[in-house]
């Protein structure tokens, strides 16, 4: 899924206030968050189910994920 966001002027000349683009921006990255944490979730089950003798597995799960959102977004 690709979506664009853009922030242009108004017809007459102003602009979007700083706090609707920073909850623009929020909002972005919850949904981005969190469809990160479900493919993560996904490919560990995935994994598990196809390769359950063989020990192989991700190094991370959705908190991990969750995290590191958390701290790139600061």
């Amino acid at each position: 899924m690709r979506k664009a966001v853009e922030f242009s002027h108004d017809d007459d000349g102003s602009t979007v206030p700083d706090a609707v683009i920073a909850e623009v921006i929020n909002t972005v990255w919850k949904a981005i968050t969190l469809e990160l944490k479900k493919e993560t979730g996904r490919a560990q089950e995935l994994i598990g189910r196809c390769y359950s003798d063989s020990n192989l597995g991700i190094e991370y799960g959705p908190g991990d994920v969750e995290a590191a959102c958390k701290r790139a977004k600061a």
